[in-house]
């Protein structure tokens, strides 16, 4: 069976949660014929790499899904480009943040993710829900495991019909609430969200 690999981020910066782990959960084991393997990756500049070339060597997907938290976010956000820099604006949680630090000192400047946002993007909006592309997807964990993952697909390490996407979520209406002090960010409603998980699931199990 033909599977994909989906992977969410561990709570950060002081949350309890993270949406994305929460939508990623969410999903089912299996759909249109492929296995879903799940998969959380530290919110470690040093350990998010590493995990990701570890879980595609071992799983061979033909796809690779992440979910990652980009709170303060009004829709979800198809990312286009991961960028070969680590500039974190807080500490990972292994303490560490650097700036302005390659990720590979040999590696390109930019890689283009290898499936196309705007598909993702024009299946959400279709089912109503908020959703842009974006070409500039941060340059903190995130950026970093979006990187690492097409630096390796680009290498071989699971193929040539391997193809990745990163989908950024906004917080959720209900992380909102358990939140202090009771400063609302812009939201979207966990059930939305995980909606808007399953559809991308599905456009990539086609």
């Amino acid at each position: 069976m033909k599977k994909i690999l989906v992977t969410a981020f561990a709570p950060f910066g002081g949350r309890k949660t993270n949406i994305s782990a929460i939508v990623m959960k969410s999903l089912p084991s299996s759909i249109n014929g492929f296995k879903i393997i799940k998969e959380i990756i530290p919110v470690s500049g040093l350990e998010a790499g590493v995990r990701m070339r570890e879980l595609l060597a071992k799983h061979q997907p033909v796809r690779a899904l992440s979910f990652g938290l980009a709170a303060g976010e009004t829709a979800v956000r198809a990312e286009r480009f991961a960028l070969n820099i680590k500039d974190y604006g807080i500490n990972d949680n292994s303490g560490l943040r650097p700036a302005g630090i390659p990720i590979h000192e040999d590696g390109p400047a930019a890689y283009y993710l290898s499936f196309h946002p705007e598909k993702i993007v024009s299946l959400l909006l279709k089912a109503k829900i908020p959703a842009y592309t974006s070409s500039h997807a941060g340059t903190y964990v995130c950026n970093t495991l979006m990187y690492e993952a097409m630096h390796a697909i680009s290498g071989g390490i699971c193929g040539n019909d391997c193809r990745y996407a990163f989908v950024h979520l906004p917080l959720s209406s209900e992380e909102a609430i358990k939140e202090k002090p009771y400063r609302f960010t812009a939201t979207l409603p966990q059930e939305m969200l995980k909606k808007a998980g399953f559809i991308i699931l599905n456009a990539m199990a086609e």
